[in-house]
């Protein structure tokens, strides 16, 4: 059964921190507007700040639906679920606050150091509701990695304007911005100060690749916990093993009753 709480469990923090992807919902006011979901994956851009306050580090994309959301209304919603162990579905329900690259609140929250390439805002959320159910029905999955593709396409677009600062390179980052994130699918307006940023976009060598990998795939974990990766046949043999189990106690509580039974 679903719970509801003002604020988040000191005990999901760590789950919550865990997740290696999350989706993030917002809507325009108007009813005919389209309404976004967008999956967040990249390790490290979510963070925890207190029980009613969290933000993330949004990533250039094609699509900037859910700052223009924000700039009009505020409304965010975040989810997070489990692939692998016991269900758990968990929502934050907040209201959002833009911070662009280039303002002072965006520096202070990503330092150089720990900047993706790419990012174009900070993301806080001030969570009002959050909300902890089952998750019966989400499938397993298993964990393979992260994509590097994305952080490597703005790798390049921030080169260029590192390379061509004062001609505002056309293949730069900031004329990315300009031609893809100045309005919603719906026109709304969405990044003000990030193209018109004094600095250029730059990241540290050491944030530049999503992962050590693994046989040039799997990434492997350096927060201590490791990642389980298992193979097709690894996942069916668990399974088989789950239906075993389950049968062989529905059998011993069968064998259990009808003794109970025949005795009374």
């Amino acid at each position: 059964m679903g719970k509801f709480y003002e604020s988040i469990p000191p005990e999901l923090v760590p789950w919550i921190l865990k997740q290696e992807m999350f989706w993030v919902a917002t809507a325009p006011l108007s009813p005919e507007g389209h309404v976004n979901v967008s999956p967040k994956g990249v390790r490290d851009c979510f963070n925890y700040i207190s029980p009613t306050r969290v933000w993330y580090q949004d990533l250039s994309g094609s699509g900037v639906e859910t700052i223009s959301h924000i700039r009009e209304n505020g409304r965010i919603t975040l989810m997070f679920n489990t692939f692998e162990g016991p269900p758990r579905i968990v929502r934050l329900f907040g209201t959002g606050t833009v911070h662009e690259f280039g303002t002072r609140e965006y520096e202070e929250l990503i330092p150089p150091e720990q900047r993706r390439p790419g990012s174009r805002a900070a993301i806080v959320v001030d969570v009002h509701k959050v909300g902890s159910s089952c998750g019966y029905a989400v499938p397993y999955y298993e964990f393979r990695g992260h994509r590097q593709a994305l952080l490597d396409f703005f790798i390049s677009r921030e080169r260029a304007d590192q390379n061509d600062e004062a001609a505002h390179a056309a293949k730069g980052l900031k004329a990315y911005w300009e031609e893809k994130n100045m309005r919603s699918i719906d026109g709304i307006p969405a990044l003000q100060a990030a193209p018109k940023a004094a600095g250029v976009p730059s990241c540290t060598d050491v944030m530049k690749r999503a992962e050590a990998s693994v046989n040039g795939n799997v990434p492997a974990r350096t927060n201590g916990s490791a990642v389980s990766v298992k193979t097709g046949r690894s996942v069916e043999r668990r399974r088989v093993e789950e239906l075993v189990f389950a049968f062989a106690l529905g059998v011993a509580v069968a064998a259990v009753y009808v003794r109970f039974v025949g005795v009374a």
